[in-house]
């Protein structure tokens, strides 16, 4: 859903914001930084950054402000981690406000609904699997790519509704009623195609997945 154009109350974009700043100067702080210098990590993460970018503008519109695509957050989020997953959206959700020449005063919103709750579902799932599941390479890519991508969207998808209906005045049966089962269905393709981008990363170049760790996921130690 459209958060990006789409009137708002100022009483909910002040509050967005403040909520934003904290996050994203935590996540700046910790992110691991040292690794940049000294590995592909730097270039992984511009080039899904952008592939973000690119996604976001892969959509469908239905009606006033419903839109519908693929988002490739759980794969940022598993490549790079959290620290950088939540800065990476943010400069994302920063290029699609300034292409799209909307209000700067949504994009706060905008990442809170469109990024923040993949990515904090993603890291979830992934810290659950860490300490629960068996160490083995089929759970990482079934349980924490596929099916943690596709709750992550789910959950985006509910707080966008809510913003919606609480915050942008949608009727609530029109949203949850007609557009968020689109939203659900949507979410089987996030889980492929994360799927899909993480089997081939942990194949081909696993030092680019930040999540994986072939001790654990190949050798079950």
């Amino acid at each position: 859903m459209d958060l990006v154009a789409i009137a708002l109350p100022a009483s909910w974009t002040v509050v967005a914001w403040i909520l934003v700043a904290p996050i994203l100067f935590a996540a700046a702080r910790v992110a691991p930084w040292e690794r940049f210098g000294a590995s592909e990590l730097v270039h992984v993460w511009y080039g899904a950054i952008f592939g973000l970018i690119v996604l976001w503008n892969i959509r469908a519109t239905v009606g006033e402000g419903f839109t519908f695509h693929l988002s490739g957050v759980a794969a940022l989020t598993l490549l790079v981690g959290a620290p950088l997953a939540l800065l990476g959206t943010a400069i994302a959700v920063a290029v699609e406000v300034a292409v799209r020449d909307a209000p700067w005063v949504n994009a706060a919103l905008a990442w809170l609904a469109m990024a923040a709750p993949l990515v904090g579902v993603t890291w979830a799932v992934w810290r659950f699997s860490e300490r629960v599941l068996p160490p083995n390479f089929f759970v990482y890519v079934f349980v924490v790519a596929f099916f943690g991508a596709a709750l992550s969207l789910i959950a985006a998808a509910l707080v966008g509704a809510i913003a919606f209906t609480a915050g942008a005045g949608r009727p609530a049966d029109v949203v949850f009623g007609e557009y968020l089962p689109y939203l659900a269905y949507l979410a089987f393709g996030e889980g492929t195609m994360t799927g899909m981008i993480l089997t081939l990363a942990v194949v081909y170049r696993p030092q680019w997945v930040a999540t994986f760790d072939d001790a654990r996921y190949l050798h079950g130690r």
